[in-house]
């Protein structure tokens, strides 16, 4: 029996003109160029352009502290959306994570399919689907937040990007601290925001060979080059130092410029459906605000109260999760339930590692399975397959409707109508699996989403270490009326601002 939402999943095939332009293939003469187009490159002087071009229009008044951080972010932004790879053009971080797409992979085949994003080398790829990055909290890692009791912090799918002096757990990425100010008490208070998961996540994708795959050194000199190291001066009140001894703390400069675009107000713009009409109430009622929120519907309304109530979502999907959830059957539990999630900076995420039980993805390359947060304590068997839990905001963002996105850490669910189904009925034992005919799909085999929706299963989860699963959520007895309130509360959670390049990049 095929599962009663297959009908349901809005995951149409792409009409013809829908469908996004592919990338070309690196030619033979074009590799053999790389290294003679390096060296053109340390031949030519950035372009004296003027200076408003470089802020998008928005012309600075003076050369004050506030001129330094909006360098900065802009800064950033250039070198986001510029194309700073080996070989040349090849790849952005803005390829992996674009605003259009969610700041996630916009290319619907590979999420259809390998999932995990191709690098600027022809054949590379990486092992794990892109993560949004934006309102990503910059919080270090810590080993046990309240209430779990769990790891919570850092930036990756398995927190590596810590921010902290000290590592937490091995294998963390380089860490970026107070050298990049040499002792400038000035930079550093105005700077020393952006140091953490994001600045050091941002020294990363360059390097990695299966992603932008250029080193440190070529990216101080590619931005030295560039019409936009003005910004660099502006904002460090110095020129970019390329030299062997300096190249590696300009390199680092430019990451935390990187996270200070990343931390910045048009990133994180706040400027969904759900943000919208909750300023609206707030403008109107004052503080005394709650659900319903005349500006959302009525099937999103009953949404929000399902994803605080019976659903359980915000016990991960939340700032400050409150357990249990109030029980929605009683006056006070509602009240209490239509209370919350009323912070106009929610994020919708606990940033805790969790194990929900996710099937492995067969068409994702690399080794099978994915320890995330327990491949950096091997030895902790309860660590297996926790990672770290990802915003809801913008899940539902995409460049066109027919758009597939990719979900979960390894990108096994291919719509939010069959994830929020596999919260509701993944315990294969539980009341409400057996309520839709649910069961434990072949384990001799592997399984595509698509196959088992068919099939009316659900897979193996891929790791067994503390799952989340049966405790947690699994067995809501949500009906498929319900599923679908969650589900529109979740698009209301879209962005309705839309990130552009800078002019001088389009």
């Amino acid at each position: 029996m095929a599962s009663p939402i297959t009908g349901l999943l809005q995951c149409d095939s792409p009409a013809a003109d829908d469908e996004p332009d592919e990338g070309l293939d690196l030619t033979a003469e074009e590799e053999a160029n790389v290294l003679a187009d390096a060296a053109a490159d340390d031949a030519v002087e950035p372009e004296e352009l003027p200076l408003e071009l470089l802020f998008d229009g928005e012309v600075p008044t003076a050369r004050s502290f506030g001129l330094r951080k909006l360098s900065l972010e802009q800064l950033g932004k250039f070198v986001f959306f510029d194309e700073i790879s080996v070989p040349k053009r090849r790849q952005a971080c803005a390829s992996c994570h674009d605003p259009a797409a969610g700041w996630t992979l916009r290319d619907l085949k590979i999420n259809n399919g390998q999932v995990a994003a191709p690098g600027a080398v022809p054949g590379a790829v990486g092992s794990i689907k892109t993560p949004s990055n934006a309102y990503a909290r910059n919080i270090p890692l810590r080993e046990s937040c309240a209430p779990s009791e769990l790891p919570c912090g850092g930036l990756f799918w398995d927190g590596r990007a810590e921010g902290n002096d000290t590592p937490v757990f091995g294998g963390s990425t380089t860490h970026i601290g107070a050298e990049v100010f040499k002792g400038r008490a000035t930079l550093e208070s105005l700077f020393g925001q952006y140091l953490g998961p994001l600045a050091d996540q941002a020294l990363q994708p360059f390097p990695n060979e299966v992603e932008q795959n250029i080193s440190e050194k070529q990216v101080c000199k590619h931005v030295a080059k560039s019409f936009y190291s003005l910004l660099y001066v502006l904002a460090w009140g110095e020129k970019i130092d390329c030299s062997p001894a300096g190249f590696m703390l300009s390199f680092k400069r430019v990451a935390v410029a990187l996270a200070a675009w990343q931390s910045s107000a048009e990133v994180n713009s706040f400027s969904s459906k759900r943000d919208k009409a909750l300023a609206a109430e707030i403008k109107v009622e004052g503080a005394d605000v709650s659900f319903p929120l005349r500006g959302l519907t009525d099937q999103e309304n009953r949404g929000h109260d399902l994803f605080y109530g019976k659903a359980g979502c915000a016990l991960c999907h939340d700032n400050s999760p409150t357990a249990p959830a109030p029980d929605p059957t009683t006056s006070a539990g509602l009240a209490a339930i239509r209370r919350m999630g009323l912070e106009r900076d929610q994020l919708y995420t606990d940033a805790v590692f969790h194990n929900i039980g996710v099937p492995a993805n067969p068409l994702i390359p690399g080794p099978e399975g994915s320890l995330g947060l327990g491949q950096r304590r091997l030895g902790d068997e309860n660590l297996r397959g926790q990672h770290k839990t990802p915003t809801l905001r913008n899940v539902d963002k995409r460049p066109y409707k027919s758009f597939v996105k990719a979900y979960t850490h390894n990108g096994w669910f291919k719509s939010l109508e069959s994830l929020v189904h596999f919260y509701n009925t993944a315990d294969v034992s539980g009341a409400t699996a057996a309520g839709f005919g649910i069961t434990r799909c072949d384990e001799s085999r592997s399984w595509t989403e698509a196959q088992a929706l068919a099939a009316n299963c659900w897979p193996k989860p891929e790791e067994n270490g503390t799952l989340a699963i049966g405790g947690f959520f699994g067995d809501l007895a949500l009906t498929l009326d319900e599923e679908a309130a969650v589900v529109a509360y979740l698009k209301t959670l879209t962005d309705t601002k839309t990130v552009r390049p800078p002019l001088l990049l389009q």
